[in-house]
């Protein structure tokens, strides 16, 4: 349904490069894929992120120890004719689903103009590092969630999605078995009942 051009990305390359110079200062350490979920299969399905979908998430588990390090996510802009700003973060999990303030975040959260993102529906990942932000010390069994939340747009004339979070809606093979797709559209997050998991990978620093 949709391109994949981001399977052209040199994911090999990548971290072969990360692994001989290590990341964040940090001697001698090796960043290392974590969880994911990148189904063979194109995305199906995508969630908006508007005034009336205020938030969209993804749960994983972590499976390695170490410092989260990086992440991937497969975000578009919108279908609005507006731009806005949209925020980032790393949360734990509450009863299973992303605890709802936002000062739990892991990293420092990441505002993103969405003007700056790829075209609409286009499927190619876009990389989030986080640095050297304090409080990222990961174990494994940890469970979070990538949060993707709308902040505001540019002007109130359209109030279509100022940016779509592409997924899989549950109908194709791969489901990502430790995590699953949520969104608040209001009263706090909840398990996305259209939607199985939205494609992501994580990076983790050892």
């Amino acid at each position: 349904m949709f391109t994949k051009s981001r399977r052209m990305i040199l994911v090999a390359l990548i971290l072969s490069a990360l692994s001989s110079v290590g990341c964040g200062n940090t001697e001698g350490a090796v960043l290392i894929v974590d969880a994911e979920f990148d189904p063979v299969a194109a995305s199906d399905a995508f969630g908006g992120v508007n005034e009336s979908t205020t938030g969209i998430a993804q749960t994983f588990t972590v499976l390695n120890d170490g410092k989260f390090e990086r992440f991937w996510i497969v975000l578009t802009q919108g279908n609005s004719a507006d731009s806005g700003t949209i925020r980032i973060s790393v949360r734990p999990l509450v009863g299973g689903l992303p605890d709802p303030a936002l000062a739990s975040s892991i990293i420092t959260p990441i505002d993103v103009d969405t003007s700056t993102l790829p075209a609409t529906l286009v499927e190619t990942f876009s990389i989030f590092d986080v640095g050297a932000d304090p409080g990222r010390d990961v174990l494994m069994g940890e469970t979070y969630a990538i949060v993707v939340e709308f902040v505001s747009r540019a002007t109130t004339t359209d109030v279509n999605p100022i940016a779509f979070v592409l997924g899989i809606s549950g109908t194709l093979a791969d489901p990502y078995a430790d995590g699953s797709g949520a969104e608040d559209t209001g009263g706090g997050y909840a398990l996305d009942p259209t939607m199985d998991d939205y494609i992501f990978r994580t990076f983790v620093l050892q």
